[in-house]
């Protein structure tokens, strides 16, 4: 990716994998990364794994700790049913600065929502954290989901987080498994469309901006 951003200017920032459940031991591998000035943050994907406490483990914790050491955000990527876990993990690394990718992955196609609406105003109450707008259609039906589908999780991320803390993202290539970018754009569109110009260029641009250093 280093690579690639010297030829394509698009590329502003990076977010890199880092084997935090190392703990202390992730040290190295943290270190190689900033040695490279793109890189913002790191994810270590979560929402793979079986146990639904694994970012609850010390050692993953105690590795989250590491971040802010180097300059460096953490991006949670998490189903629904990871996300009371990923709260008590934001609690115990309160210096670290987090966004939760793709609003928390909710049950959409199943039409699950009290649970994760619950789990969102609780890490929305954690001023450390901001949330991305970003990956819900993939947690719908791929094949017949509509715009009114979504809206409710739109409405609600943004109720919590406010214009602040909410950043737009594309989640593209994977996103291409139910929709094609532009209608994911024009969904997030007509869904703010009565918000104020500034709210959604904060949403569309400036808090990711200002988020990653851009």
């Amino acid at each position: 990716m280093t690579g690639l951003a010297q030829a394509d200017l698009r590329i502003g920032a990076i977010v890199a994998a880092a084997p935090l459940e190392l703990g202390r031991s992730a040290e190295p591998h943290l270190e190689r990364l900033a040695e490279r000035p793109l890189v913002r943050g790191v994810r270590r994907l979560i929402q793979s794994e079986p146990d639904p406490e694994f970012c609850l483990g010390q050692d993953f914790v105690e590795g989250v700790r590491l971040l802010p050491r180097y300059g460096f955000s953490f991006d949670i990527c998490v189903y629904h049913g990871q996300l009371a876990a990923a709260v008590e993990l934001v609690r115990r690394c309160p210096e670290v600065r987090f966004v939760l990718d793709h609003a928390g992955k909710p049950g959409i196609r199943a039409g699950l929502i009290d649970r994760w609406q619950t789990d969102i105003e609780a890490m929305a109450e954690l001023p450390n954290v901001w949330c991305k707008l970003s990956g819900m259609v993939t947690e719908a039906d791929h094949a017949a989901w509509n715009r009114e589908d979504l809206r409710p999780y739109i409405d609600h991320v943004i109720e919590c987080f406010g214009f602040r803390r909410v950043m737009f993202g594309g989640d593209w290539p994977v996103s291409t498994l139910a929709t094609d970018y532009p209608r994911w754009i024009e969904t997030v569109l007509w869904a703010t469309q009565f918000c104020s110009s500034a709210d959604r260029r904060r949403l569309m641009r400036e808090n990711a901006a200002e988020f990653y250093a851009l």
